[in-house]
């Protein structure tokens, strides 16, 4: 079932060669804690999930590559990682 959702959290580079990489390599990592955000892999460091606010879409790419991110959304509309996708390319049009 979709419902409203808030995440928070920082996401940490992971530096692999992501070009030969299959559908499971991709499940493998997102099972295990890390996130595809626009090609690359982040090790995800959670400061909240899936609490209750107002439509937010957060990313602030930190000079140590690493990106701050806030999202709260309705999940049936897009997952979060599209979301601060969605927040990165906002910020590079501001």
């Amino acid at each position: 079932m979709s419902e409203m959702e808030y995440n928070k959290g920082k996401l940490i580079p992971i530096y692999v060669d992501t070009e030969h990489f299959t559908d499971e390599d991709y499940e493998m990592y997102t099972e295990n804690g890390f996130a595809l955000i626009d090609g690359e892999i982040y090790q995800v460091e959670w400061e909240s999930r899936s609490e209750d606010l107002d439509e937010i879409a957060r990313a602030t790419v930190n000079s140590d590559g690493t990106i701050d991110f806030e999202t709260y959304h309705y999940n049936g509309g897009a997952y979060w990682t599209e979301v601060v996708e969605y927040a990165l390319e906002r910020n590079k049009s501001e």
